[in-house]
């Protein structure tokens, strides 16, 4: 296999390089850059006009990994570019940008709940990382995934379900219109704080080892401020052994998965698609509130 080729994406010509590296066993870059594009349809209206943040991991999910807010070297001048504070980060408008920085090693994409249109202080969407302690596992993020939904929905809010990649279970809510940031940090907190004090047992909204001990679930409301990111839907996560990816289900799912816990693969999510479409699809056409 060439060291670089030249193909072409969508309307550009993107090289690509080094496509037969292992960045996982029996996992390689191109089959890394062959999920992406397949997911690409789905996955770039979550996140185009967000600011992008990525993990990268240049020698393999064994080595080294960088987080970065920064857009990585060597990007085609064609790519849109933010500046946000000290940072010039990508904007994941499209396609062959997407493909562009995941050739760039960049496997992880993360993503703030705003966009370039609003800025930093209106947020568009709402977002619950529910992050299980020792004891825990996906079985109880299930099982407090429903007690957000049930409170949401007597919220009169609409919470859609993602899979971290990992242990844990994203919520989220389309804002339209968007709120004001302390108005949805403190909706956010505010949530946390009552499904703690119903169930004390099974929840806390405070970060830390000792809160989620004895089997415990974080509701963490604070990836709400603005400077905050998220794994975007569909993403690749960084896993020792295969890649994790975030993967959008269904409150159906969820309540199965309080019995038998989900995982997927990208084969799994790109069948998914191809037979569902986007269980996201509601945080792009958000229901009234």
């Amino acid at each position: 296999m060439p060291e670089r080729i030249r193909v072409q994406v969508g309307e550009r010509q993107v090289t690509l390089s080094h496509l037969g590296k292992p960045l996982w066993p029996g996992f390689s870059k191109a089959e890394v850059l062959d999920y992406y594009l397949k997911v690409a349809d789905v996955l770039v209206p979550h996140v185009r006009r967000r600011p992008a943040s990525f993990l990268r991991c240049p020698t393999g999910a064994d080595g080294p990994l960088f987080f970065t807010h920064e857009a990585p070297d060597g990007l085609p001048n064609w790519i849109a570019t933010a500046a946000k504070g000290k940072h010039t980060q990508v904007s994941l408008d499209d396609t062959p940008t997407l493909i562009s920085v995941v050739n760039a090693y960049c496997v992880e994409l993360h993503v703030p709940q705003w966009t370039a249109d609003t800025g930093p202080d209106l947020h568009d969407r709402l977002i619950f990382d529910l992050d299980p302690g020792d004891g825990a596992d996906m079985t109880t993020c299930a099982r407090v995934g429903l007690l957000v939904h049930e409170q949401l929905r007597a919220d009169g809010l609409t919470g859609v379900p993602v899979t971290s990649g990992g242990l844990g279970l994203h919520v989220y809510v389309a804002l339209d219109p968007p709120w004001r940031v302390t108005d949805a940090t403190g909706y956010a907190k505010s949530l946390a704080q009552r499904l703690t004090s119903a169930h004390r047992d099974l929840i806390t909204f405070t970060r830390g080892a000792r809160a989620r001990s004895g089997g415990r679930v974080l509701v963490d409301w604070q990836q709400n401020i603005s400077r905050a990111t998220t794994s975007a839907p569909y993403t690749l996560r960084i896993r020792d052994a295969a890649p994790g990816v975030s993967a959008p289900v269904t409150w159906r799912e969820v309540e199965q998965a309080t019995k038998r816990p989900f995982a997927f693969t990208p084969a799994d999510v790109v069948a998914r698609i191809t037979e569902h479409g986007d269980h996201a699809l509601g945080l792009l056409e958000p229901a009234p509130y």
